[in-house]
């Protein structure tokens, strides 16, 4: 029988990773079957999307700024 589940427990999981953009890049492509974007820039920006909810860095930088930098033209996406 599973244990049962508490809701008064509170668990805090800090994570502390930092990824690097051409790991993410690789991942990307990985997954690029399973996404609804329409190009791999789009793709790129849900994995770092997740990687900001649980707390991992990319480069050391905070991922929602890599995002921006997407946005803005700073950084270039592969086509494919």
């Amino acid at each position: 029988m599973p244990p049962k589940f508490d809701p008064t427990e509170v668990k805090v999981v800090k994570h502390s990773g930092s990824v690097s953009f051409d790991e993410i890049v690789n991942i990307a492509r990985q997954m690029r079957h399973r996404s609804l974007a329409r190009e791999l820039s789009g793709t790129i920006k849900e994995i770092l999307g997740t990687a900001q909810s649980v707390g991992c860095s990319i480069d050391g930088r905070h991922p929602h700024d890599i995002i921006d930098d997407i946005n803005s033209g700073a950084i270039e996406c592969p086509a494919s």
